[in-house]
């Protein structure tokens, strides 16, 4: 029974994973992909989405415990660890954090659902927002030139937070909160997963239409060149701003997804090595196509998983203490010789990019298959008659 429940919550955390990084990878893949945006500062829209997630939760929820239960409850739940916060938010204590992870005791999983639907909502507005700002240096700077500063921007703003209290505690990070079926144990787990699964699939089916519609087609054609997109009348600042937008909201969203899941969110999480993960995961599976940003997500989670001792004995895999002790930091490695792989003998990804399919385009493809059709018919039909000629003639 504990190896089934040791399997289960192995399975459940690569399922949360693989779908925050598959959505966090299709917005990269709107950006890069079909915009040719080199957004190498990912990591602060993600990092964005988890601040929203943990501090909105955090606050809400006190709030209504603070509205619930007697003052006598309230310390005798926080321990020793007080609600006293000087300089810092009241959250951010240990007493808060005992209060948070009892939450889900005093309050419903209904209510935590509303909470994690609205703190997804909020995230992303403020994604979409951020991603405006992000959008002034996108049509001013060149692509390398653009790709250092969104960067720059992604570290000054983890500094900051790291070093802050504000808005989630500093370098020890905001922790306890749950997601919305903590109080089913291992069982909430993996229906926190199979929603997150939901949710990957809601958002695939959402940047599929949209990188398929005429919308996506003028990505494609600021990407590919911006001159003759001009000149078909396409407003370059307005199309990169749109990428930007949609692309940092979904961003956003992973971030959320991620940390409701672990409990926590801290500056520590969102370094470069996030970005490159989710950069690695676009280029392995495929630029501009959808299939290709998830295949390459799923292999990205994979390996963050278990990439772990602890993990590989949930499956029967034993290694000396040794090869545990380096496991870890084997990841990068592996993803090197990936990488290396896949542009030597596959540039174009696992998936390469698909030919446009547009109304236009199919309608004239059937033409030219009824065509092509007609045209074997007719040949088909000479040949016997030819033979017939010649038997005659001898």
């Amino acid at each position: 029974m504990a190896e089934v429940a040791a399997l289960s919550g192995l399975l459940a955390q690569i399922a949360v994973l693989f779908s925050a990084y598959a959505v966090i990878a299709l917005s990269f893949n709107i950006e890069f992909g079909f915009t040719g945006i080199p957004n190498f500062g990912k990591a602060l829209f993600v990092a964005l989405g988890s601040y929203a997630a943990g501090s909105i939760t955090a606050t809400v929820l006190l709030s209504q415990l603070r509205g619930m239960l007697s003052e006598q409850q309230l310390q005798q739940i926080a321990g020793l660890g007080g609600l006293e916060a000087e300089g810092m938010p009241v959250y951010c204590t240990g007493g808060a954090r005992n209060l948070l992870g009892a939450a889900p005791q005093f309050i419903g999983m209904g209510e935590l659902m509303l909470l994690f639907a609205a703190t997804a909502v909020i995230a992303m507005v403020l994604g979409g927002l951020m991603g405006v700002l992000a959008s002034y240096p996108a049509l001013r700077l060149r692509e390398d030139y653009l790709a250092i500063t969104l960067l720059a921007f992604s570290e000054i703003f983890r500094y900051i937070t790291y070093n802050s209290p504000w808005p989630v505690c500093g370098n020890a990070g905001l922790s306890g909160f749950p997601h919305p079926f903590t109080a089913l144990g291992l069982r909430g787990d993996v229906a926190y997963a199979m929603l997150m699964l939901v949710i990957l699939v809601g958002v695939y089916l959402l940047v599929d239409r949209l990188t398929n519609s005429p919308w996506g087609r003028a990505l494609k054609a600021v990407r590919d060149d911006e001159l003759a997109a001009e000149v078909y009348g396409y407003d370059i600042a307005r199309v990169r701003m749109q990428s930007l937008i949609i692309g940092s909201a979904l961003a956003a969203l992973g971030g959320v997804m991620v940390s409701f899941y672990s409990g926590s969110a801290a500056a520590a999480n969102y370094d470069p090595k996030l970005t490159f993960d989710i950069i690695t995961a676009v280029i392995v599976g495929g630029t501009a196509n959808n299939v290709g940003a998830v295949f390459g997500a799923f292999v990205i989670a994979l390996l963050s998983v278990m990439l772990n001792p602890s993990a590989l004995n949930i499956i029967g895999i034993t290694l000396p203490e040794s090869v545990a002790r380096a496991l870890p930091f084997t990841k990068y490695v592996i993803i090197g010789v990936i990488i290396l792989l896949v542009l030597m003998y596959r540039p174009q990804g696992v998936f390469p990019e698909q030919p446009l399919n547009t109304p236009v385009v199919r309608k004239a493809r059937e033409y030219v298959e009824r065509a092509l059709h007609r045209l074997a018919s007719a040949a088909g039909g000479a040949a016997p008659r030819a033979a017939e000629g010649e038997g005659g003639q001898g």
